[in-house]
């Protein structure tokens, strides 16, 4: 999935997928929003030049209640979006092993100011 703080679309385009669901998803409203783009087969486009700079972190990973809901939240938008029980689980598995070495960086430099 593409960053979403570097996702930018046309107007046009929120009229075709839909708004974001916040009344049901609290923190996956954004993944959902944007499998609904791609699945939908709007045009992307990679533009390889930083946009944003952000700090690691964030709602979906700042507690360990937050990733178990972002967890539960992700494999709900994967199976309502089409995506077999098998395929939702692998693809939920992928998304948070890529994200691991993120969570390291992170605790290392938590460490390292902790000092």
């Amino acid at each position: 999935m593409p960053p979403h703080p570097t996702l930018y679309v046309r107007r046009s385009v929120f009229a075709s997928v839909g708004a974001f669901d916040t009344s049901s998803l609290r923190i996956a409203a954004n993944y959902d929003w944007m499998l609904r783009l791609l699945l939908a087969g709007h045009r992307v486009a990679y533009i390889p030049q930083v946009q944003v700079r952000m700090r690691t972190g964030g709602a979906s990973n700042r507690s360990l209640g937050n990733i178990l809901r972002k967890s539960a939240e992700d494999f709900a938008v994967l199976r309502r979006n089409g995506f077999s029980h098998a395929a939702a689980a692998a693809t939920l598995l992928a998304k948070n092993l890529r994200t691991l070495p993120q969570l390291v960086r992170r605790h290392r430099t938590e460490i390292e100011v902790n000092r």
